[in-house]
């Protein structure tokens, strides 16, 4: 039986190339198997803000032009829907027709400003938000604010740990690892200070480890705090130190 010469002709080098494009097109558009992410360089990735589509080397970017802070995060966290309900909660408390309770306790202060909902927060899908990665953002007091009014990093740090997040007397204890300092120029915040502390609180139902960097910009505080619980620090450490070094405060453009 004479064979079928279209069954055994060579394939249009056209075609060929035309392929192989559209598939590269495809897999790079879609990153598909992480093929985008990892021929990304992180440095032309981060300036181009390419990571908030495709993660690299295992980071994602959450960017707030209009609250004006950036940072990296685990590729595998998505939007923390505990934070998120929260703050909905909170938003239809206050705009309720019912005044509610006459007294209202006093919401918690950092460094004397009043402690808001975060801005931002992710965290692993399904969890129940005692690990996850947040940026919270105050208005700083009339007359301005620095940071540094309480002392070197350390001194903050312990400042920070004995009169708001541990004191006497609160069922919980805490213990202060690290404390420092960096100044960044790029993302518009030129001299910027970020000041970065890594400590660990424990009550008799936690025990939880956190990086928190803390900034001041235009009249306003910056706060990030990645948290975890201790027995899985280990396993996340890496990725929040990175996440600690990847924060960016610049001028909102909204």
């Amino acid at each position: 039986m004479a064979l079928d010469s279209q069954a055994i002709a060579p394939p249009s080098p056209r075609r060929v190339f035309l392929g192989v494009l559209a598939t590269t097109a495809l897999a790079l558009g879609g990153n598909f198997l992480g093929v985008t992410g990892k021929l990304l360089n992180e440095d032309l990735a981060a300036s181009l803000r390419l990571d908030i589509l495709y993660p690299v080397n295992g980071m994602k970017r959450c960017y707030n032009p209009e609250k004006g802070y950036e940072f990296t995060y685990p590729e595998t966290y998505l939007g923390d829907a505990t934070m998120a309900t929260r703050a909905a909660n909170q938003r239809e408390a206050r705009l309720a027709l019912d005044p509610g309770p006459a007294t209202r306790a006093a919401p918690p202060k950092i460094f004397g400003q009043t402690v808001q909902e975060p801005q931002s927060a992710f965290g692993p899908m399904g969890g129940t938000g005692e690990e996850n990665v947040s940026v919270i953002v105050a208005r700083s007091p009339p007359g301005g604010f620095r940071l540094d009014r309480f002392g070197d990093a350390r001194n903050q740090a312990e400042w920070l740990l004995g009169n708001v997040l541990a004191p006497p007397n609160s069922g919980k204890t805490s213990e202060l690892y690290d404390a420092f300092t960096r100044s960044s120029g790029s993302s518009g915040g030129t001299g910027t200070k970020y000041y970065t502390f890594e400590y660990t609180i424990k009550t008799d139902d936690w025990y939880r480890h956190n990086i928190a960097v803390f900034a001041e910009l235009g009249g306003k505080l910056y706060t990030m705090v990645c948290q975890v619980p201790e027995a899985d620090w280990k396993g996340r450490e890496a990725a929040f130190r990175k996440t600690a070094e990847s924060f960016r405060v610049f001028v909102p453009t909204g």
